[in-house]
């Protein structure tokens, strides 16, 4: 959310490219400018092609169509291409000039910066709540997560994104009070201290502890399911076995139990630490900046101003990763293979997987795209109408 960085950042300094210039025409900072530009063009590109396939395969695949919880995954896609298309690029060729080049388009700009980043963070609360939901109450999420109840929750978040941005900054309410208008050459969009607290509470804050409390308890459950199906599993073996066998058989039980635990707390870590990687050094500094920065000019920021356009880019570069993150699994990747025409990714062999469906985990060899509620000697623990969608690290 560049619309929180380097502008916001910029109270009362010149414009913090110039700042950042050194010995401008030299082969150093050529070459610097060069290998910046050679980098982001490349994580534009990927974060562009990884979410058109993602939107792709759920257009042209009914199967992806049918799973309402594959549309909040479409709306994270629609997001993070936005940030491809209507943020990134302009920030680029700025980093590379060393100057913002695009006049009066700054106020534009930074609405769809805070847009964009706000609906793609909201995006990754609401699929945290879904899957909550469809694992803790299975039979009511699927009476109830109609695809209108979806599409309803996807357009909160995005009204909710649009009225914290553009109303703010067209109205001017976002800036500080002592900060002016740059130049052409110029975006200086500092943030007064109201606006930067309550817009990072709603864009990150609140839907970062949403998502820590959600996937808690979705680990809480999946460790319970997990050693329900180990006891279930154990229960004949112990019956068609001699006494003096049964502790080798109960260890090796545990021994798998834990290996599946291990692997959801895993697949979990994973969702929630490349999240807060990107994002949470970027609005620690944009609540402190406000704080910190001189009120007289020509006095150093507290907060170098490469320092904070890096964290900038690492909030975007979570756009890039979202669709491998969350559009992986053997679904996604079986419609991935049939538009690219290639097999690269789905190999026929039995990839190990995590299955979070509503009522239970199960660890099993995944071959198929439709999978089997079944408990242990083909005892069906559930319904397949009752199974959702999958998370899947091989």
């Amino acid at each position: 959310m560049e619309s929180f960085s380097n502008e916001s950042k910029a109270q009362k300094h010149p414009d913090p490219n110039q700042q950042r210039e050194v010995s401008p025409g030299s082969d150093g900072e050529l070459s610097l400018r060069a290998l910046t530009g050679c980098v982001l063009c490349v994580l534009i590109v990927s974060t562009l092609l990884g979410n058109t396939l993602v939107c792709a395969a759920v257009i042209k695949f009914r199967h992806l169509r049918s799973k309402v919880t594959n549309w909040f995954v479409v709306s994270l896609a629609v997001s993070d291409l936005f940030v491809a298309v209507l943020v990134m690029p302009w920030r680029a060729v700025s980093e590379v000039a060393g100057v913002w080049l695009f006049g009066r388009f700054c106020d534009t700009w930074v609405a769809f910066d805070i847009t964009c980043s706000t609906a793609s963070i909201l995006n990754l609360c609401i699929i945290s709540m879904d899957r909550y939901w469809a694992i803790s109450s299975p039979f009511q999420y699927e009476r109830k997560m109609t695809r209108r109840f979806a599409f309803l929750m996807i357009g909160v978040a995005w009204t909710l994104s649009v009225l914290i941005s553009f109303i703010p900054v067209q109205l001017n309410w976002h800036r500080a009070r002592s900060s002016t208008r740059d130049g052409p050459d110029g975006c200086n969009a500092s943030l007064n201290r109201t606006y930067a607290i309550s817009s990072s509470l709603i864009s990150f804050y609140i839907p970062v502890l949403i998502m820590v409390g959600t996937y808690t308890r979705i680990f809480r459950i999946a460790q319970t399911q997990i050693r329900r199906i180990s006891s279930l599993e154990r229960a004949p073996r112990a019956q068609n076995h001699h006494r003096h066998r049964t502790s080798t058989h109960d260890e090796s039980a545990l021994k798998t139990s834990f290996k599946r635990e291990t692997k959801v707390l895993k697949t979990l870590s994973i969702i929630m630490g490349v999240f807060v990687f990107c994002w949470l050094p970027f609005f620690v500094l944009n609540c402190v900046v406000p704080f910190c920065d001189p009120d007289r000019p020509g006095e150093p920021p507290c907060v170098s101003d490469t320092t904070f356009s890096i964290f900038v880019w690492f909030g975007w570069a979570n756009s890039s990763l979202n669709p491998v993150i969350y559009a992986f699994n053997a679904d996604f990747r079986k419609a991935f293979s049939s538009i690219l025409g290639c097999s690269r990714f789905c190999s026929t062999s039995a990839v190990e997987t995590v299955n979070f469906s509503n009522e239970l985990v199960s660890y099993h060899h995944d071959t198929t795209l439709q999978k089997e509620a079944a408990g242990p000697g083909g005892q069906r623990l559930m319904p397949a109408s009752c199974l959702s969608e999958d998370w899947k690290f091989s």
